[in-house]
């Protein structure tokens, strides 16, 4: 796929697919995910990150691997977990969707406040556009029955509410907006949700500050990589120019 982009964007979600279905999803995601970390080709690390993204979140063949990442209260899962996430940070939007779908909201929130010293480009927002969408997939039913309890759970609307501020008034926009407004006006509570789906203080399980500083870190290398790659563009250019 590295010296291929084509074939990644052509074929590359259905090989992964069929590979999953035919081998344990686990142990091929862990392998990538293992792999990915250092990749030194940063563009191509965020794009395989969110090709891989979007195979978690909506293929049939993926469905174990959602339920156990849901499933954090085991120390299998939250490895697995710890395993992607430090991966899935190669791109932004895909390390949100993880973290949407493993119902930890408060990570989300603080995910959400980095974006605003980053480099909000058009890829970003169309990755954020994409998860908005997802949002209204049936993958992400629970999230939306979250919305109905009593207390509200604060960093999921808060979390909600970020993905909105971030968006300009788009479809997707308008489609989030729309959602958040069919919410009870109900209590605002704390992060603990009434829901028996819930059963782990991620507070207590997960080293935030760690899991962000690493957030932090790798997107300052994309931040340079894009740095570097657009002076060898520029000077490549302007070498092909007669004087």
């Amino acid at each position: 796929f590295s010296c291929d982009r084509t074939l990644l964007k052509d074929r590359g979600q259905f090989i992964i697919r069929q590979i999953c279905g035919l081998l344990n999803s686990n142990d091929i995601y862990r392998t990538l995910s293992t792999f990915l970390l250092d990749e030194e080709n940063m563009k191509f690390a965020s794009v395989m990150v969110g090709t891989l993204n979007t195979i978690l979140l909506t293929s049939p063949e993926l469905y174990d691997l959602r339920t156990q990442l849901r499933a954090v209260e085991k120390q299998e899962n939250r490895e697995m977990f710890l395993c992607l996430f430090r991966t899935w940070c190669h791109n932004p939007v895909a390390a949100v969707a993880l973290c949407l779908l493993t119902q930890n909201y408060l990570l989300v929130c603080k995910l959400l406040q980095k974006f605003a010293s980053m480099d909000i480009t058009v890829d970003l927002l169309v990755e954020v556009d994409k998860l908005i969408q997802l949002l209204e997939s049936p993958i992400f039913i629970y999230l939306r029955m979250e919305l109905l309890e009593e207390p509200v759970n604060q960093y999921l609307i808060q979390a909600l509410y970020g993905l909105l501020m971030i968006m300009p008034q788009s479809d997707a926009f308008q489609l989030l907006r729309h959602r958040l407004k069919c919410v009870p006006n109900l209590r605002i509570g704390s992060e603990k949700s009434n829901s028996e789906k819930v059963k782990v203080d991620f507070k207590n399980v997960f080293d935030t500050n760690t899991m962000l500083n690493h957030f932090t870190t790798l997107q300052e290398k994309h931040r340079n990589y894009r740095i570097t790659s657009n002076a060898q563009q520029l000077d490549k250019a302007i070498s092909k120019i007669d004087i």
